[in-house]
């Protein structure tokens, strides 16, 4: 007879796995309607590489997978966050994200790299750009409204396990940890992760920060409440004071950020961040870690708009860590996504 751990996570491996086949199916389905409205729009050619490492694939998946699991069967994050959607709410979303898929691939055929308007002015130039093709980049809410979605389409109902690679140092920082500890999450988007580490740590106050108005606003909302905090700010001039910060923590962030504005990000969280702090980073893996994935790095900036990826693949992310002062400097990958943490000493 099977205990509870090994229900939870045979339950926790056959619910990510429907939702791998959901949205793999969703991509084919995407992919087909688009390709009905050619010559008008362009359509990113299929992965010449997936199919030869196949097993590869399925093997890390599973293994990111099991790797979640424990989260949920040892009582870290709570079995309801799993808890599915409406599926007509989902099925409604995906009827808006086909047709933004047609207007998304008439953008990559024109090459049309921005929104039409931009109405907050004083955003930084790098941020006013249509990443991954969206409609009206990170800058409306519709675009808000269908993202986590795309993001999962995109990465075959992967993207909210890798996100959760984050929970595993948190858990490990804060298990021990006396007092209530002040919790900041970087770039939060619609606010996905932090719905997990909430729920979570329910007894530590967290902060969610993020350069889009509307997305930051969907947080609020999908969080839905008055113990958290919300901030709209730039990752390179937090406006927080000088080791305020228990714990930082940044997903896939980095990767969308120009190499100077980078490198003044990680100052400007080293400098929040209280003595023994805890920096915690989740992004896309880099080049050379894992030779298999080789052509989904080359391949990716160029189908998906991701105009600063590539020196992303390039920059020396631990170098970068230790030069700005952090030590104790871990990682752990999962899929297509590393998660990489570090300590800023006394």
């Amino acid at each position: 007879m099977m205990d509870k751990k090994e229900i939870v996570e045979r339950s926790h491996q056959a619910y990510h796995m429907a939702r791998t086949l959901t949205y793999l199916g969703e991509y084919k389905l995407l992919d087909s309607f688009i390709k009905l409205f050619r010559p008008w729009v362009e359509v990113p050619p299929p992965p010449k590489k997936r199919a030869e490492i196949r097993d590869f694939l399925l093997k890390d998946i599973e293994g990111l997978f099991k790797r979640d699991a424990t989260l949920f069967s040892q009582g870290i994050v709570p079995w309801p966050m799993l808890k599915p959607e409406s599926p007509l709410e989902h099925a409604k979303r995906l009827t808006r994200i086909m047709w933004a898929g047609v207007k998304m691939s008439r953008q990559r055929k024109v090459k049309k790299s921005r929104p039409s308007s931009v109405e907050q002015t004083d955003l930084p130039d790098y941020f006013t750009r249509n990443f991954h093709w969206q409609i009206d980049g990170y800058l409306s809410e519709d675009s808000a409204a269908i993202y986590d979605h795309q993001v999962e389409i995109l990465f075959t109902g992967t993207a909210s396990a890798m996100r959760r690679l984050a929970i595993f140092p948190l858990h490990e920082y804060l298990k021990n940890f006396q007092g209530k500890a002040q919790i900041l999450e970087v770039g939060s988007g619609t606010g996905e992760l932090a719905r997990a580490v909430h729920a979570s740590f329910p007894n530590h106050q967290l902060t969610v920060s993020d350069l889009s108005a509307p997305y930051l606003a969907l947080a609020k909302k999908r969080l839905n409440s008055s113990e958290i905090n919300f901030v709209e700010a730039m990752a390179e001039a937090l406006p927080f004071p000088d080791s305020s910060l228990d714990v930082v923590y940044s997903v896939f962030l980095f990767h969308e950020l120009p190499p100077k504005i980078r490198t003044k990000a990680i100052q400007e969280m080293f400098r929040v961040l209280k003595p023994q702090g805890l920096l915690i980073l989740v992004d896309s893996i880099q080049d050379n870690e894992v030779p298999e994935y080789r052509w989904a790095l080359e391949s990716f900036p160029k189908d998906y708009h991701e105009p600063f990826y590539k020196s992303y693949i390039q920059w020396k992310m631990a170098e970068t860590l230790k030069e700005t002062g952090f030590s104790d400097i871990k990682t752990e990958r999962g899929f297509f996504s590393k998660c990489v943490w570090a300590i800023r000493p006394s």
